[in-house]
């Protein structure tokens, strides 16, 4: 049987002795059907993946960048889905090269970490992962 440290190197997908950055997340993420938002405030991004912890979503920047915690909203209309006024974290924020580089629009890829879900929000968070997934990610 493995040493400890070594499963939870397996599991956990932690930092190697040589200093390789590896996954470190504990929920599987999924890569969620094109038309899928999360509204930040009043602001939509569109959801490239999501887990029971957390999504990643690309977000268009207007005004102001997002604050570092924020509640937000799931809406996917194919489903006729919405999970409001979930808590939320930001963990990373990534700017997303625009499709030409003239464009002044500024697109970034923002991780986010959920916060402490009630049962009603754990719930519908696993049915809308359940359902509108296509692949894990």
């Amino acid at each position: 049987m493995p040493p400890f440290h070594l499963l939870n190197k397996v599991l956990m997908k932690q930092e190697d002795p040589a200093g390789v950055q590896s996954d470190r997340r504990s929920h599987k993420r999924f890569r969620v059907k094109e038309g899928a938002l999360a509204f930040l405030d009043t602001v939509p991004g569109t959801i490239v993946d999501i887990s029971e912890g957390g999504m990643a979503i690309h977000y268009v920047v207007f005004e102001r960048e997002p604050e570092r915690q924020f509640r937000l909203d799931i809406f996917f209309a194919a489903d006729d889905f919405y999970l409001a006024d979930i808590p939320s974290e930001l963990v990373s924020d990534v700017r997303s090269q625009p499709e030409s580089q003239f464009s002044a629009v500024r697109v970034k890829r923002l991780g986010i970490r959920f916060g402490e879900l009630d049962d009603e929000q754990k719930a519908r968070l696993k049915y809308f992962i359940l359902h509108n997934t296509v692949a894990e990610a």
